[in-house]
């Protein structure tokens, strides 16, 4: 059955090649081309089975390297779309050693044109088909209606070779870009090796030129905007109990506090057009008295502070992250929270508070800017586990995902070309191999290209437990310590949150893990005897870092204040250590290590019930940073752990006999994760840790000419 082009329905779905769309039951998906493509072969290939091998060779033009990921990683998402539009029915089958095959006959729908003599009588069945096929024909010609063939795509665009300019190639990270309006001055946010984050100033018409500092101060200064002249400058600054809006003369270098900003949420600020107002984004207290944000304008003309906040009129109860000023300042376009504690991007009027919902629900958003000139928005956003920017035409509601990997807080300029940082921060699991009288280096121990993190080995079972995107989303994984037999352990959703902090039980039956979502983690228990996952309510919605008992009973878990005990089903067994307590781990013997802060570990005894320090002189990354390895035949016990100084990272480990601290090895500032966890393999002598591919974080140019016009 040739299917390239023509439509054709498969059960109760339809199946449009040309638009790579799937319409089950009055709803509709759309698919990247490959996968419209593989499974045209196995529509192709029906009722018969297709290899693997056939269908890379097909698809993929034989090339085995992308190929083998790429397919599972399809067939997961074909599947996906399937049970989200037709979950009572299943389409694709995966026959073991041989391939995968369709269940579902496939049957062309003729979409001519042709007239029904009057008085001609149809069968039912004829009758649902011909419905059908006039409902895709009517969607058809609807889009082509209403987009012209520049705007149709709603996944994505090509860009040239080299199209992407880079404006900064410092040391660090450089992140929240800000242009004048006559594009001179480029201002941002950069944290410097060894150094503390502050405002910097380039002149772009001498990019030669060293980069001026702006600021010297405790805080850590975030997004800016220029006023129309280029002579000021606002900024949100924040601490660790304040955020504040402050106005910066770039002509005598003098500053002011204007007002405080969100310091419970992401805070974000713009200014009109004119220069008149500044829009920011401030904490409140709701009705029912939790803490929800509002959108302040700030009369910048005006002799005294005069400051009015945009009505709610519709949701008074929500979370604003992003703002934006609309050119003409009738209208702001806002990041919202929404259902499943998502986000979404909403146009308000500034004057009635009156709101319309513009995109679906995204993962997270981070950042949205105006067009200076039409009714076109950049934002970033998080998506099937990776960060893209997009664009969004509010006239034609149309959104084009442009494929450019980690692209972060647009901002455009004057001319319409759109300056933003590159927040592409894929982590790989490492190891290192220790106890070896010659130096080692760090390997990588999973060659995808996905990130991974979180990695906990297991000797009962002899595997390695991660986190990985591979999905599409934030799902555990287990792998053999070879890299071989990889295996997805649960299928969340993909809105649902990032998988976090995953442990095994001692026996290798449990693993217990963390569901962060918006600020709250929930807690899951996945059984290996049954291949399913159990919520474990606690009575508190954020638990830190879980950790299994000796015995794989009971879970020790933090709620960041004290160190508790529950059993598996959720039942309290009080705290397990009496002092204040983030993180503890329990050994064979029945001792607890535990910590409340980066600088001392702590013992319980198990015979004694004694709390006393073990470790006084330590240095964490984080107060959980470290892992303890049991007496073997190279030492008598260690705790390994994290150190870090600014612009000096290292692994090192205590030794508990010679109570002695030694470094492992010296790392670059950020080349490794700090909160994703060691672990230990005593057959290889590796400690496995989580590293970042590309630690460095730069500013980007998109030029105008490539946009969508």
């Amino acid at each position: 059955m040739e299917t390239s082009n023509r439509v054709y329905q498969l059960g109760s779905c339809i199946v449009n090649p040309l638009e790579n769309k799937l319409i089950c039951n009055g709803s509709e998906q759309l698919l990247q081309p490959k996968f419209i493509e593989l499974l045209a072969c196995l529509v192709a290939r029906y009722p018969e089975p297709i290899t693997r091998e056939e269908l890379i060779n097909n698809v993929w033009e034989g090339n085995f390297y992308v190929g083998e990921k790429a397919l599972t990683n399809a067939i997961w998402h074909l599947r996906k779309a399937f049970k989200e539009l037709d979950p009572e029915q299943t389409y694709i089958e995966t026959l073991r050693k041989t391939g995968y095959r369709v269940l579902l006959k496939p049957e062309l729908i003729d979409t001519s044109d042709k007239e029904n003599p009057v008085g001609f009588s149809i069968t039912a069945a004829q009758f649902r088909q011909l419905f059908v096929a006039l409902c895709v024909i009517s969607l058809v010609v609807m889009y082509w209606l209403f987009s012209s063939p520049a705007k149709q795509s709603n996944s994505s665009f090509v860009l040239p070779l080299n199209s992407i300019e880079s404006v900064t190639a410092s040391p660090g990270r450089e992140i929240y870009p800000s242009i004048s309006d006559d594009q001179h001055y480029l201002v941002y946010s950069w944290r410097q090796l060894g150094k503390p984050n502050n405002l910097y100033l380039r002149d772009l018409h001498f990019p030669e030129h060293p980069a001026k500092q702006l600021t010297d101060s405790p805080f850590t200064e975030g997004r800016s905007v220029f006023s129309p002249d280029a002579n000021t400058l606002y900024y949100y600054r924040m601490a660790s109990d304040v955020c504040e809006i402050v106005k910066l003369s770039l002509v005598n270098a003098t500053s002011v506090v204007l007002g405080e900003c969100s310091n419970n949420y992401a805070p974000d600020l713009d200014i009109s057009s004119d220069g008149k107002t500044l829009a920011y984004i401030a904490d409140h207290t709701s009705k029912t008295g939790d803490y929800v944000t509002r959108i302040k304008l700030l009369d910048l003309q005006a002799k005294h502070r005069k400051e009015t906040v945009i009505p709610c009129n519709d949701d008074c109860e929500t979370v604003y992250e992003s703002v934006s000023f609309s050119p003409d300042a009738q209208r702001v376009v806002v990041t919202r929270n929404v259902k499943n504690n998502q986000k979404a991007l909403f146009l308000i009027d500034v004057k009635t508070g009156q709101s319309q919902r513009l995109t679906h629900d995204f993962v997270d958003i981070h950042g949205v800017d105006w067009h200076p000139s039409k009714e076109q928005l950049a934002f970033s956003a998080v998506e099937g586990g990776k960060r893209y920017g997009y664009f969004f035409d509010i006239k034609n509601q149309t959104l084009i995902n442009t494929q450019i990997a980690g692209m972060s807080s647009p901002n455009y300029s004057s001319d319409g070309s759109v300056y933003y940082h590159q927040w592409d921060l894929d982590k790989v699991i490492t190891r290192l191999k220790i106890d070896e009288q010659v130096a080692n280096s760090p390997f990588s121990m999973l060659s995808t290209n996905f990130s991974s993190l979180f990695p906990e080995y297991n000797q009962q079972q002899n595997k390695l437990l991660y986190v990985s995107n591979e999905s599409g989303s934030s799902q555990l994984w287990i792998v053999n310590p070879d890299s071989s037999s990889r295996k997805q352990l649960t299928d969340f959703a993909h809105n649902t949150g990032e998988v976090r902090d995953p442990t095994w039980s001692a026996d290798g039956r449990y693993i217990l893990f963390s569901l962060y979502d918006n600020g709250s983690t929930r807690l899951y228990i996945y059984d290996f005897k049954v291949e399913q996952s159990q919520q474990i309510k606690l009575p508190f919605s954020h638990a830190i870092k879980p950790k299994f008992s000796a015995d794989s009973q009971h879970i020790l878990v933090s709620d960041g204040d004290y160190l508790y005990r529950y059993d598996l089903t959720g039942k309290s067994l009080g705290k397990a250590v009496e002092v204040p307590a983030q993180y503890g781990v329990e050994t064979q013997s029945g001792d607890i290590l535990f910590t409340n802060s980066r600088h001392a570990i702590w013992i319980k005894h198990h015979d004694t019930g004694v709390e006393e320090m073990l470790v006084n002189d330590v240095k964490l990354a984080r107060s959980y940073a470290w892992l303890l390895v049991a007496k073997n035949a190279y030492h008598e016990g260690r705790i390994y752990y994290y150190k870090e100084r600014l612009g000096d990272y290292r692994i090192s480990y205590y030794d508990l006999a010679s109570k002695q601290h030694h470094d492992l090895i010296a790392l670059p500032e950020r080349a490794y994760s700090r909160s994703s966890g060691l672990t230990y393999i005593p057959n290889e002598r590796w400690l496995v840790y989580t590293a970042y591919l590309s630690p460095e974080i730069e500013i980007k140019r998109l030029p105008a000419a490539y946009l969508p016009k």
